[in-house]
């Protein structure tokens, strides 16, 4: 009897019946939600959907509370399955840059007071680390009045997003020399991002190149993703710099739209990615329709409807750091089934799988918890995937080895010079070194680990 995959409800309620298509429905618990109960819920629906069910007991354990049951049930080779209490929440991941409107990176610097110092990467417009000042590329050299060091970078930045306030002691530095600044109060507050940092176009020895900074994939901006390219269409781009070098990732639908607008010889049929699961869940074949028909947010995206915007080009540039992850990694792996793929700057984090979002649907509830078991391996229309240690770049850059670091889109941005200089035919080699700066704290990288990339119901 063919079976569709079942909500999480069904899982933990439902018989299924093989001889008939009738449903025999326990009983619903009564009474205080027990241990028991709740971690019976997550390891039913954990033998459902997790990718790695084969390794789960027989029996759930009613001792543990429901987050270290659940991180007990993960598999060694799970750093991402994730499940927090939706009435609680503390529980709930925090970010620097949804919160403070920023993002850092703690670096070694012998000059430092504590020798290490503090680099801030991104600034959302509009925030208040923006309004008071703060700019890409900015230094600092204490958080809430302790010197920063690489021994203790970590647990300072964890301990301003538990407490939503933050003083960064700012500094100027010119070469050797570091110089205290003044002190900037930051306090959290959540901020909505408009993932489109910069956009432009520019004349490269008789080419049009444009460039866009992408930084999350956000279905709310769907259309403002379109425009960008209708314009970059009307001016002949004929080359292309796509910079997801901090993009955590996002929506699903959204990668399928960026994905469509640039490669050439697909249409609505054309395989965009392959899932494939456990025994239940099987393998998917999704095309580009399947994709954009179901964004997070807002209405269902048409192929059709791209075609103004579609550059059909025969390669890309793609710029790439640790914090590129999931949807992002998608988009360049699907991408390279059906066009050159030039990517530069750094590994990227390595999302190579997807998880579904499970909830307790009864009403009135029970379980108060939201799960997000990885439940598939990801891999585009040639059947590649396994980038577990994330994707490499074919020319290795770090950002970090050329400070200050420029404003976005800059020309002087040593991953962006580097994709003018193959474009322009100037030669290949690097005028960057290659030696990768340790980085003792991570802001994005650190939001970029937390995030997964979520297979909406449809797409299962």
């Amino acid at each position: 009897m063919y079976r569709k995959p079942l909500n999480a409800l069904a899982l933990s309620l439902l018989i299924i019946a093989c001889k008939k298509d009738d449903v025999i429905r326990p009983a619903v618990p009564t009474g205080p939600v027990t241990r028991q109960e709740t971690n019976t819920w997550i390891l039913d629906s954990m033998r459902y959907f997790y990718l790695w069910n084969n390794g789960l007991p027989a029996l759930a354990d009613s001792q543990p509370a429901a987050a270290a049951f659940f991180a007990g049930l993960k598999d060694k080779a799970d750093r991402f399955s994730v499940i927090y209490q939706q009435d609680d929440p503390s529980s709930l991941p925090r970010y620097m840059l949804y919160s403070f409107g920023l993002t850092f990176n703690v670096i070694s610097y012998p000059a430092a007071p504590g020798g290490a110092i503090g680099v801030t990467g991104l600034v959302v417009p509009g925030s208040g680390a923006a309004i008071l000042g703060i700019k890409r590329g900015d230094y600092f050299t204490a958080i809430n009045g302790t010197t920063l060091t690489t021994a203790n970078a970590a647990l300072l930045s964890q301990e301003i997003l538990n407490s939503g306030n933050a003083v960064l002691t700012m500094a100027t530095v010119n070469g050797n020399t570091v110089v205290k600044g003044e002190d900037i109060t930051l306090t959290a507050r959540t901020i909505r991002e408009q993932p489109i940092y910069k956009q432009n176009t520019q004349q490269v020895n008789g080419k049009t190149v444009a460039y866009l900074f992408y930084n999350a994939f956000d279905d709310y901006y769907n259309a403002n993703v379109l425009n960008a390219f209708k314009q970059f269409k009307a001016a002949g781009a004929t080359e292309l710099i796509i910079d997801l070098r901090y993009n955590a990732g996002g929506s699903v639908a959204g990668a399928a739209l960026l994905n469509a607008l640039i490669a050439p010889g697909i249409n609505e049929n054309s395989v965009f990615a392959k899932y494939s699961g456990n025994n239940n869940m099987g393998q998917r074949t999704v095309s580009y329709q399947s994709a954009l028909s179901v964004p997070e947010t807002g209405g269902p995206l048409t192929f059709s409807s791209l075609t103004a915007g579609r550059l059909s080009l025969q390669r890309v540039f793609i710029l790439t750091g640790p914090q590129t992850a999931s949807a992002a990694e998608l988009t360049i792996n699907t991408l390279k089934s059906y066009m050159q793929v030039v990517q530069i700057g750094l590994s990227t984090l390595g999302k190579d799988k997807a998880a579904v979002i499970i909830t307790d649907m009864r009403s009135p509830q029970r379980i108060p918890y939201t799960m997000l078991p990885l439940t598939y391996n990801l891999a585009n229309a040639k059947g590649e995937g396994g980038y577990v240690n994330g994707i490499t770049p074919d020319y290795r850059i770090d950002e970090l080895s050329a400070l200050p670091l420029s404003p976005v889109g800059h020309a002087g941005d040593p991953l962006i010079a580097k994709a003018i200089s193959i474009i322009s035919g100037g030669g290949r080699e690097s005028v960057y070194p290659e030696t990768v700066v340790q980085r003792y704290f991570d802001a994005q990288a650190s939001m970029a680990d937390k995030q997964v990339l979520k297979i909406p119901t449809a797409l299962r």
